[in-house]
């Protein structure tokens, strides 16, 4: 099987082109149903430790090491803005809405998004209790400058000081824990307070009061729907095209619902932020939030910035010796 995956991934192939893991796995899952059918034992285990197994499992995370999701940029956030302001009740505004606190929240899918239209997902607890999936109504809590709950926010918007959201299930098992953001008013526009206001505004509208009812819908025509993984992965990438019409499919590739979450721990990176700080903030235990930092240009230009004082050192010890040598030919 070694000599069979290393001749595969070597780029002998039907077309003579080199194949991805992916496509070699299916492979070996036709060899193993082969094997099966002809009442043989499979000869292939992708979990083993067999030398075919390991020599998969490295060129695997080869092929994932380059295409890491890319972050959202702050001229596609500027232009999700621009395009909610068209229909409050519709999709550019849910996704823009949700983005807008996502920057803070570090949003993975699982939290603002379902994977069909017009069926809620749930998830089934040990005990068999189900919870949506996404944010409900009962997960977006505001609070006045008194940090005190407030049980009918949309009636006097403007006391509203604080936006908590709470995760109902999460994958460090964290589950119930809330994390607040506060209002932006030199900033309106991107303000995350004002945009759960309009989450739940706009899900109240729509029919959407109960506490266990969904947050992530939005009108089109005369239906409404939920917002999904996939449709966030298009418009992402539409956002993408849109300021930057020359960016390569390969690039356009890295931006999807995920990038959310990328761009929340990019920023905090930026802002200078250190590891503790990032994994309370967006909910990390380990320090597997790494993997989403980026040599982004502001980075870059702190890089320069940060070697300031060495530069300048090194200009005033070349003019010291520019002058010695001078006195030295006198």
């Amino acid at each position: 099987m070694l000599r069979y995956v290393t001749f595969l991934l070597s780029g002998f192939t039907i077309m003579c082109i080199k194949i991805l893991v992916g496509t070699i796995k299916g492979y070996m899952a036709a060899v193993n149903k082969h094997y099966r059918d002809n009442k043989f034992r499979e000869p292939f285990d992708a979990k083993d430790d067999s030398d075919a197994a390991v020599l998969l499992r490295a060129q695997e995370k080869f092929e994932d090491a380059p295409a890491k999701r890319a972050p959202l940029t702050n001229q596609m956030i500027v232009k999700m803005c621009e395009l909610a302001k068209q229909d409050p009740l519709g999709f550019h505004a849910c996704v823009w809405d949700f983005v807008a606190i996502g920057r803070f929240g570090g949003f993975r899918q699982q939290e603002y998004a379902m994977d069909s239209k017009t069926e809620i997902k749930y998830y089934v607890k040990p005990d068999g209790t189900c919870v949506v999936r996404a944010f409900t109504v009962k997960n977006f809590i505001f609070y006045n400058t008194g940090d005190v709950i407030l049980e009918k926010p949309l009636r006097n918007r403007v006391v509203v000081n604080k936006l908590g959201t709470q995760y109902d299930v999460q994958k460090n098992r964290m589950n119930g824990q809330i994390v607040c953001v506060v209002r932006l008013l030199d900033y309106p526009d991107y303000d995350p307070v004002d945009c759960g206001l309009n989450i739940v505004a706009r899900a109240s509208h729509l029919g959407f009061t109960d506490p266990d009812d969904p947050l992530c819908v939005y009108k089109k025509g005369d239906k409404v729907y939920y917002l999904t993984g996939e449709d966030i992965t298009a418009y992402f990438r539409f956002i993408a095209k849109l300021v930057n019409p020359n960016i390569s499919d390969a690039e356009l590739k890295l931006i999807a619902s995920h990038s959310l979450r990328v761009f929340a721990a990019v920023l905090l990176s930026e802002a200078g932020k250190d590891g503790p700080y990032i994994k309370l903030r967006l909910r990390w235990l380990s320090d597997c939030f790494e993997v989403y930092l980026r040599n982004t240009n502001r980075i870059t230009e702190q890089h320069a910035d940060a070697l300031e004082s060495v530069h300048a050192q090194m200009v005033a010890l070349t003019l010291a010796a520019t002058n010695m040598n001078t006195v030295v030919q006198v």
